[in-house]
Order: structure tokens, then C-alpha cells, then sequence
């Protein structure tokens, strides 16, 4: 097993519902229901080792997936995409290590986490954000994650242009993507991917229609429902709430 090195980010696991995400630092604690953690302690133990609280309560110290770091420690300064959203996103874009990628709209960094990881060692995403608030949040959040050599903020409104050169592709999490369509025919790369998410079915609407005049090839919509199950035998069934509708997705290539 690995050892915790100090500045570590670490998932501390009580049960199912009480889990949290924490960086091993001394003289930092961390405050729970089930009693105070002293960050500092966890620095030499292993990944997997059961420890105390103050309150003599056991919990597990282990190593967190990027999901689970982003989705309990990142601080949110806006709502952010769900994981079926993202993993279709990703997917269909087929973003590999040492793609350029720009993403408009970035948040709180969600996206432009799984995107940095999907980039390196080589690769790069310019994350494009006109609210300096939220820039400053993402940029703290990606800090936890270790990507953020692999990532370039821009304060700057991406319907007012794209940078970057032979871009193999454009996210959009942003009111208005149709405004973006020809800028990203233009830096798109032949072969590029265009992918927006978007709320409503006006936003799609526009968006769809200002891809077909700009000669983009393979336009989807699609939009994704996630249903959990309760597995038990001879009890199998739906749990009683879904996540359903989000937002609609589109993808689109350049020819």
C-alpha cells in the first residue's frame, strides 16, 4: 500500500453518507459528526488504514478517484454538469492525451477537471470564464486535483472569439453557444468536435440550426436520463427518484 505524503489529497470514509474529502496537512483538523480528524495525523499512515477520531470513532483513510474529488471537495460557484452528462461529453469527443482543447463557460471547474486529465502529459484545455469569481474558485478546485499545470484560464468571453489554432475541440457550457459556432469553425481543426450542453429547447434550437449553416457534418441531440436501482434478491427494483432531464446535449464535427 502507499504511503500519505504530506499535501495529499485523501478521501476520509466513515459510511456511504458520511465521506469527505481532505488534504493531509499539519495542524489543520478536519470537524465531523462523528468527531474532530487531525489532518496532520494521517501523514505516513497507508492508504487503507482504519483510524480513530477524538471520539474514538473508526473510519478509512483512502485514496479518492478524480470523481470522487471533484464532486465532494470542489467548492461550487454555480451548478455544475452531472457525471452522465460529462461522461457522454468526453466520450463522443474522443479527447486524448495531447489534444488542444477550449471550454467556454467554466464554473466551478468541473468539466475542466476530467478535461485536464484527459489531456495529459502533453495536451492543454484553455478554459474560457468572463466571471472572475468563478475563475478564482476553479482555479482553487483544480489546485486539489494536481491538473492545473494542464490547464489555461482566460478571463475572457469566448463569443467574442477563440485564441487558439487547430483545435481538436470546443465545450460549451454557456447561455448562448450558438454564438460560438463560427468561431469554432474556424479554429476547429478538420475533424474537431463541437459539444454544447444546453438547457433548454429554444437554446437547442438556435444552436442546431446555426450548425447546419455553418456546414457542420454529424449534428446529434440527445438528452441522457440515470436511474439508480436497489439490489436485492427477489427485490430488485428502480429506486423511487431519478435524475432526469438536466439539459440537452450536441455534438457536432467539423468537415
Amino acid at each position: 500500500m502507499c504511503i500519505i505524503r504530506e499535501g495529499d489529497v485523501v478521501l476520509i470514509y466513515f459510511d456511504k453518507r458520511r465521506k469527505y474529502i481532505a488534504k493531509a496537512e499539519r495542524d489543520q483538523v478536519l470537524h465531523t459528526d462523528m468527531g474532530i480528524i487531525k489532518l496532520g495525523d494521517l501523514i505516513g499512515k497507508r492508504y487503507g488504514d482504519l483510524l480513530l477520531t477524538h471520539l474514538n470513532v473508526e473510519y478509512k483513510v483512502i485514496r479518492p478517484t478524480l470523481t470522487q474529488t471533484v464532486y465532494l471537495g470542489f467548492k461550487r460557484g454555480t451548478q455544475v454538469l452531472y457525471p452522465k452528462d460529462i461522461g457522454y461529453m468526453v466520450i463522443t469527443s474522443g479527447v486524448s492525451p495531447g489534444f488542444t482543447v477550449v471550454e467556454g463557460g467554466v464554473g466551478s471547474g468541473v468539466l475542466t477537471a476530467f478535461l485536464a486529465n484527459l489531456v495529459k502529459p502533453t495536451g492543454k484545455v484553455y478554459a474560457y470564464e468572463i466571471n472572475s469569481k468563478y475563475l478564482n474558485i476553479a482555479r482553487k478546485n483544480l489546485e486539489k486535483t494536481g491538473l492545473l499545470k494542464y490547464v489555461e484560464f482566460r478571463e475572457r468571453d469566448i463569443t467574442k472569439g477563440i485564441i487558439e489554432e487547430d483545435v481538436d475541440a470546443v465545450f460549451l457550457d454557456i447561455p448562448n453557444p450558438w454564438l460560438v459556432v463560427d468561431h469554432a469553425r474556424r479554429k476547429l481543426r478538420s475533424g474537431g468536435i463541437f459539444i454544447a450542453f444546453i438547457p433548454t429547447v429554444n437554446q437547442l434550437e438556435k444552436t442546431v440550426d446555426k450548425l447546419r449553416k455553418e456546414k457542420f457534418t454529424e449534428i446529434e441531440a440527445v438528452e441522457l436520463i440515470r436511474r439508480r436501482y436497489k439490489v436485492f434478491p427477489g427485490e430488485t427494483r428502480p429506486e423511487s427518484l431519478m435524475i432526469g432531464h438536466t439539459g440537452f446535449l450536441v455534438t457536432a464535427q467539423k468537415l
